[in-house]
């Protein structure tokens, strides 16, 4: 499965009062994220992606991203397995001019895919239950 979201953040929108995207996903575990950054952000539009109250990307909470022209790209392991499936997009936007749109993509899949050890054990289970009969 992949999500992707456009997410607007107006100009002189203050990191303090940042503006907010529900980005409502499901169940699985994300195994890559993308965050592009148009050009003419000039590193103005700042990002934070948060799971409740923790933040998750990036890990640091203080931290942040921003860039210009660019596309991070983050091949990343984090299960989506407890509801709700969603994260919450912050953005603010030092720009005094300029609104700014940056994409945010999540790529998902089922457990059992990204768990093979899980699925060679309950193969082997099902080989067990096999040979007894």
């Amino acid at each position: 499965m992949y999500y992707d979201f456009s997410f607007t953040i107006p100009a002189n929108t203050l990191k303090k009062t940042p503006v907010e995207l529900e980005a409502k996903l499901t169940s699985g575990v994300i195994h890559r994220v993308e965050i592009g950054f148009p050009l003419g952000c000039a590193g103005l539009v700042y990002l934070a992606i948060r799971k409740g109250l923790h933040q998750v990307w990036p890990t640091n909470p203080e931290g942040n991203f921003n860039t210009d022209g660019y596309t991070i790209t983050i091949n990343e392991f984090y299960p989506l397995i407890t509801a709700p499936y969603k994260l919450t997009l912050q953005g603010w936007n030092l720009d005094d001019t300029y609104p700014h749109t940056i994409e945010i993509r999540f790529a998902l899949l089922p457990p059992e895919v990204l768990y093979p050890e899980e699925t060679f054990i309950q193969a082997f289970k099902k080989l067990l239950a096999r040979l007894r009969l």
